[in-house]
């Protein structure tokens, strides 16, 4: 007969326990009976206990052993708690199982415990025979509930529904149960769910809870699940045709303004959405649109607007088009399965751009746009400059003008395309000299040649024969703007006046030795150089002299300068500082002893040389020590701002004016050189076209200033050329004032000459 291998002793086999009250304890005694090392453990097992239980009414020290050799033993000590099956009294048997892992073996044994009546609480056992409900609004639900009484005692159970609004529980959520010991009993909760927009679809957590005066509370779990129901409902303003655009359908026009529709769309779902609108439909139909907002979120129950944006492009002739959009709003929570709120067509009746009869009538407009656009407008920005026009220059019969600006270019232009139409103006690009521009010059013989004056202290000469064609580059010194030039009259000598303070004398090609250069300058070294402690910024040969010459710029500086001798005799100017400068002077060829200056304070001088002069009449004036006589001085002209440039027709009769205040003004003059009594304020003939800024926080208009007027005269009128900071160049015609006297002395010399011719036959 084969041997056990576990040996077991319990001490003692019968016990008594009180539950609630001290633990009880008994010993087990494990004897290894094999011929191995073996471990052992024990396991406690009470008839009539909860399999489910947890071990929470026993220990056991301790729980495994250490392997013992053979005829070895362990001692355990197994301490009672609590009562294994809540509620029992009387004798109960306890199974006590010994086992090892190391041994295909096990051994029970049997203790009799005397349970007696113990003063622990005990709490009652609750139980759902279904733990998961799904229920659609408008549904009435049962909710069944078994609640055991497992002590030995009757009670009264108080059982509590939560988790649900309380109106749902049309009987209350809360119930009272007498139960006796042992039993069990059973209730249920009637659930009766709202309508589709009052039940929120979604889960429902039901918590029941079972309380007793006797012990602690029981509870149990479950959850209600609201099946999605409903529908989004979608309605447009109306159904009528819109006509494209809504007003004024007959003003021309590429695009339609925008055009709003009301959507609205009503949830009577349970859920709550976000509503969207499928694009595609509008892309593929190439209409611009806009949704404010473009997500619309909806509780149940509620109705929203969204405001539909549509701009559709016209037709450019004809009849009006009949045209249909969908508009397919979606939904983001497809729960609903297929109840979309559908789709709606808006009917359009989209008008053309130009009706027939509109057509004919835009027949004039449209060749007004075009020409408008087209070179022969001398308003266009897309021809001429784009920046800033420093110089411009008149040939000697006023037919064409050449101008300089910021944007590195010289352009030539036609005076005849500014009072007619359909000549053009612009001769194109006469020269790129890679710099700003700042003074040109025709050449006085033939006009055929323009000298420019750079930023950057160069000097070029451009032929006019063929476009860009740069026949001298040269420089004295580098970065010594070039601010002055004036030839000598037959064209074989240039002076040029710079930022330095410098006066130079260029000798100049002969026509045999023209060549194009490159466009790099080069260093050359002048005949005749004069250091003057001013920026000069104009002169003027003067006194019908190319050897006396005015010379005016910085700290107000006006000086006579005999070339020859090399002396020199200062105006007696207003004194200035360092932000003071002349500007600019002017010397009329009829009148060789009048001079013009004007400065950055405002003022224009008009001066007479004569008393400052000795031998003006000889061909061969040079200085003596006597103040030059000052006929007229006003700062009036241009609002007290600085005047840029003043030119003096040739006769001395009239006198141009640009200044800091965007205006060009002819003053007309009298005999003596002051400013005729009519025309005191001087006569407004061009202004810079506005623009806008921002000063002190404040928009403000802005006229560009006015940087050079060149004036002269022609048969009937003063022709006036000018260029602004506004990029643009201006030729303007003032009809002769003969009546003042100035001019009327030119036509009685014109008689006596007519007279004398006769004689003479």
């Amino acid at each position: 007969m084969l041997k056990n291998a576990i040996g077991t002793e319990i001490t003692p086999k019968e016990l008594d326990f009180r539950p609630g009250g001290s633990p009880v304890a008994f010993e087990v005694l494990v004897f290894n009976q094999s011929d191995r090392f073996a471990g052992f453990q024990l396991e406690i097992q009470a008839a009539g206990a909860d399999g489910q239980r947890n071990r929470d009414w026993y220990y056991i020290s301790p729980e495994v052993s250490t392997k013992n050799p053979p005829g070895d033993s362990t001692q355990f000590q197994v301490l009672l708690t609590d009562n294994p099956v809540p509620g029992f009294v009387g004798m109960m048997n306890l199974t006590v199982r010994v086992f090892s892992l190391e041994l295909a073996d096990e051994d029970r044994q049997v203790i009799r415990v005397n349970v007696q009546q113990g003063n622990k609480p005990i709490s009652l056992q609750i139980n759902l025979p279904v733990d998961s409900f799904r229920a659609a609004p408008d549904e009435l639900l049962e909710i069944p509930v078994e609640v055991y009484n497992p002590s030995q005692l009757p009670t009264t159970a108080q059982i509590l529904l939560k988790g649900l609004p309380p109106t749902w529980l049309p009987q209350g959520g809360e119930r009272q149960l007498k139960i006796a010991p042992g039993q069990e009993v059973e209730t249920t909760f009637t659930c009766q769910l709202p309508e589709t927009t009052q039940t929120r679809s979604q889960g429902y957590p039901l918590q029941l809870i079972a309380t007793h005066a006797q012990g602690p509370p029981a509870e149990a779990a479950a959850n209600l699940d609201v099946m999605p129901q409903g529908k989004i409902y979608f309605e447009t303003d109306d159904q009528r045709e819109y006509p494209v655009p809504p007003r004024w359908g007959w003003l021309p026009s590429w695009y339609s303004p925008w055009i709003e529709y009301a959507l609205e769309l009503n949830n009577q779902s349970n859920l709550s959405q976000q509503i969207t609108f499928n694009e595609e439909p509008l892309v593929e139909a190439k209409v611009r649109f806009r949704l404010e907002p473009e997500t619309l979120e909806l509780r149940p129950g509620e109705v929203g607007k969204m405001t539909l944006g549509l701009r559709l492009r016209r037709p450019w002739f004809g009849r009006a088009r009949h045209r249909a959009l969908v508009v397919d709003p979606q939904i983001t929570d497809e729960r609903l399965g297929d109840t979309t709120p559908g789709f709606r067509s808006i009917k359009l009746k989209i008008a053309p751009m130009l009706p027939f009869w509109l057509g004919l009538a835009a027949i004039p407009v449209l060749f007004f746009f075009i020409w408008k656009a087209s070179r022969f407008n001398p308003q266009n920005s897309h021809y001429g400059h784009t920046a800033a026009v420093n110089t411009i220059d008149l040939n000697g019969i006023g037919s064409k003008a050449v101008s300089g600006s910021n944007d590195q270019k010289i352009r030539g232009w036609n005076v005849q395309g500014f009072f007619r139409p359909w000549v053009p103006q612009d001769l194109n690009i006469w020269g790129r000299p890679q710099q700003a521009v700042r003074v040109v010059r025709f050449r006085p013989v033939q006009n055929d040649q323009v000298a420019a004056g750079l930023e950057n202290g160069a000097i070029q000469i451009w032929h006019l024969r063929y476009p860009n064609f740069l026949i001298d580059n040269f420089f004295y010194r580098q970065d010594d703007r070039v601010l002055a030039l004036q030839y000598e009259q037959d064209s074989r000598f240039l002076w040029s006046g710079h930022g330095s303070g410098l006066v130079l004398r260029w000798p100049l090609l002969e026509q045999s030795a023209l060549r194009e250069v490159s466009s790099d300058a080069v260093f050359r070294e002048p005949d005749r150089k004069q250091q003057f402690d001013f920026a000069v910024y104009a002169m003027t040969f003067v006194a019908d002299s190319e050897t006396l010459m005015a010379v005016a710029g910085r700290y107000n500086q006006l000086v006579l300068w005999d070339s020859q001798s090399n002396l020199s005799q200062v105006l007696d100017y207003r004194e200035g500082g360092k932000d003071d400068y002349i500007f600019s002077v002017s010397m009329a060829d009829e009148q060789p002893t009048r001079l013009a200056t004007a400065d950055n304070q405002g003022w224009i001088t008009i001066w007479n040389l004569e008393n400052c002069l000795e031998g003006e009449n000889t061909g061969s004036p040079h200085l003596r020590d006597r103040p030059c006589e000052i006929v007229d001085q006003w700062q009036t002209g241009h609002d007290q701002q600085a005047v840029q440039s003043v030119s003096l027709t040739e006769d001395g009769c009239y006198l141009a004016s640009g200044g800091e205040d965007g205006w060009v003004r002819l003053w007309p003059l009298n005999l003596n050189g002051s400013r005729a009594t009519q025309y005191a304020q001087g006569v407004e003939i061009a202004k810079s076209n506005v623009k806008y800024e921002k000063q002190d926080g404040v928009r403000r208009k802005v006229y560009p200033a006015m940087l050079q007027v060149q004036a002269m005269l022609t048969k009937e009128d003063v022709l006036i050329a000018s260029g602004s900071e506004d990029t643009q160049v201006r030729v303007k015609k003032f009809k002769r004032k003969y009546e003042l006297g100035c001019d009327q002395q030119q036509i009685d010399q014109t008689k006596t000459d007519e007279t004398t011719v006769e004689e003479s036959n």
